[in-house]
């Protein structure tokens, strides 16, 4: 795929963004202080691209086990890569030290994909969604510390200064609070809107302040919790079922949205979205380098041609504009990818990467994708409903992977 030049209508002092071809499939990226982004890659081969900031093209790929899931990146440069161990089929939690070519050592965990985290003092944050459960790798530890009780299908993990987890519980609507060096938790928030009910949060992440951020991903809204609070302070509406987020060191939070490839741009303290950046297809994590510049990992359509776009700080809504053919995953002639359809992202869950991007099977769901295709869009009986997406949302991962949850139906527990 060749390079992508976003030209448009950034402001004249904003550097042009770029779109990598990093090839397999990348999931999970973080960002080291001095701008470097880490992306894992899902596909057999595992596998961490190291791009060094401004580079064209990943610099050197860390050895790893197969199957990516999760990465983390500890203060002292340590990196945490949840992979299955390619020789004995064991999940596991890789540890990699600064500067090292290979993973060094492994902490066997619960059978499944895991979207991990560290936190400040190193402490790594590992959630089971199908044990209901987070597992916990002190700093430098060789086997899990201790394992905490949370919510219904916990997914992901963010930390504040003080090392805090908030824990997204996907199938219980809910955020569970773990106190550092804690063994239980300390309490619970409800993100959904109606208690017993969810909404799908996925994705979090913690604002330089403390501030929680959670993207519930068929109400199309990010749930803001404020520092110490027990509830919900208030939510902000991000079109096409938000399901990453990630912020800046000047609080400015990012959220990627999977039906409709962009990321939405809130400011510190916003009620609403400002303007929207124009992603790849089927846009997924993402992190914030130190000086403002985004990274998102797109994992094409699952045939070994993922890409990483990197966008320079700025404001405004950059517009694409090719510089040269690209043979990734655009349809030819101008039409749009299925790729970047809720039928299309329905009907891809045999690709792994759409386990974790899209949270989509075609179980059920196949046979009624082109009228939920109408529905969301507008362009089928009635009008538009830009909360119809949830129709096509399934529960989060087993060991198995994601499962279906009926006949297009919203999740609940």
């Amino acid at each position: 795929m060749g390079a992508v030049l976003f030209l448009g209508a950034a402001p004249a002092a904003a550097a042009p963004a770029e779109v990598l071809d990093v090839g397999g499939t990348p999931v999970g990226v973080v960002v080291g202080p001095d701008g470097t982004a880490y992306v894992g890659n899902y596909g057999a081969a595992g596998g961490i691209r190291v791009i060094p900031p401004g580079a064209p093209q990943p610099a050197r790929t860390i050895s790893t086990g197969n199957n990516v899931s999760g990465i983390a990146l500890a203060p002292d440069g340590t990196l945490y890569v949840a992979q299955r161990d390619s020789a004995t089929g064991q999940d596991v939690v890789g540890v990699i030290p600064t500067g090292a070519a290979a993973v060094a050592r492994s902490i066997p965990v619960s059978r499944g994909n895991h979207l991990i985290a560290a936190g400040p003092d190193g402490t790594v944050f590992v959630p089971n969604p199908a044990e209901r459960t987070v597992s916990i790798i002190a700093p430098r530890a060789s086997t899990v510390d201790r394992t905490v009780t949370v919510g219904a299908g916990p997914v992901e993990v963010a930390v504040t200064k003080d090392g805090t987890a908030f824990v997204t519980n996907q199938e219980g609507g809910t955020v569970s609070v773990i106190p550092p060096g804690a063994n239980t938790v300390s309490r619970t928030i409800q993100v959904s809107s109606t208690p017993g009910k969810t909404e799908n949060p996925h994705g979090i992440a913690a604002g330089p302040d403390g501030t929680i951020y959670v993207t519930n991903i068929s109400s199309n809204h990010v749930a803001v919790i404020t520092p110490g609070a027990d509830t919900v302070a208030y939510t902000i509406y991000v079109p096409g079922g938000p399901t990453e987020a990630a912020v800046g060191q000047d609080g400015t939070l990012y959220v990627a949205s999977a039906l409709s490839p962009a990321l939405s741009v809130i400011t510190p303290g916003a009620t609403a979205t400002g303007p929207s950046i124009p992603t790849e297809n089927n846009p997924g994590h993402l992190a914030v380098a130190p000086d403002g510049t985004i990274i998102v990992a797109s994992p094409g359509n699952g045939a070994n041609n993922g890409s990483v776009s990197r966008y320079a700080p700025a404001s405004g809504s950059p517009q694409p504009q090719e510089t040269q053919a690209s043979t990734g995953t655009r349809a030819a002639d101008g039409a749009a990818s299925p790729w970047n359809t809720p039928a299309g992202i329905a009907g891809a869950a045999a690709i792994a990467v759409a386990l974790f991007i899209v949270l989509f099977t075609v179980a059920a769901g196949r046979r009624r994708k082109a009228a939920l295709r109408d529905h969301v869009n507008g362009t089928g009986d009635g009008t538009a409903d830009p909360h119809a997406a949830n129709e096509l949302l399934r529960r989060p991962p087993t060991d198995q992977g994601w499962t279906d949850a009926g006949a297009g139906s919203r999740i609940e527990p």
